[in-house]
């Protein structure tokens, strides 16, 4: 769903020029290189909350669920910062045109505030996959990326004028809106002993 969400986008992005989309490509780079520890995160957090699963072991579960999103936080918060100090350097790694380097610094913002949001709806949905829950949390997603999140893009970059950002802040509100589906989700699954 995410990835599929993320392509979406960068054609629409593309219908805004040449120059969007050099900066889409580039803050997309530096967003999925971050997303890829926590990518292991989730799939380690995944492993260990069905260990505990599989244990019948509902204190532990739930021990391992916050401590996980404890730590996604953390993360989100560091690359969020370090995208913030380094929004002009990272650009000109990839590309030494003035404009595509702006627009790729004024991307890599809008990266910087939903780190946290990525980090937390990845690691979601490990949680959930541990507790072998699964459909619920697929018609989640479905609903933060393709009936939120797009179109919210969409409306701020064409009808709005944002070009380019507007389509970065419906991924802000796809990925929170995953992040706070998947772990209330998680979190409630397991305060209830559903487990």
């Amino acid at each position: 769903m995410e990835a599929g969400a993320f392509s979406v986008s960068g054609i629409m992005v593309g219908w805004l020029g040449a120059t969007a989309q050099a900066a889409h490509q580039i803050a997309l780079n530096c967003a999925s290189t971050t997303f890829m520890a926590v990518l292991g995160l989730s799939m380690g957090s995944s492993i260990r909350t069905a260990h505990a699963y599989g244990s019948n072991d509902v204190p532990r579960l739930k021990r391992i669920g916050v401590s996980t999103i404890a730590g996604g936080l953390i993360y989100g918060v560091v690359t969020g910062l370090l995208f913030i100090l380094f929004r002009y350097q990272l650009p000109y790694l990839f590309n030494s045109e003035a404009a595509v380097v702006t627009l790729s610094a004024q991307l890599l913002l809008v990266a910087a505030l939903f780190q946290v949001s990525d980090s937390l709806q990845a690691i979601g949905a490990g949680l959930c996959r541990g507790i072998k829950d699964v459909k619920v949390p697929t018609i989640l997603v479905a609903v933060a990326y393709w009936v939120i999140g797009i179109p919210v893009g969409y409306w701020l970059a064409f009808e709005q004028g944002w070009g380019a950002s507007g389509i970065w802040w419906g991924f802000v509100v796809g990925l929170s809106m995953a992040a706070l589906f998947l772990n209330r989700r998680f979190l409630r699954m397991v305060s209830k002993k559903v487990v």
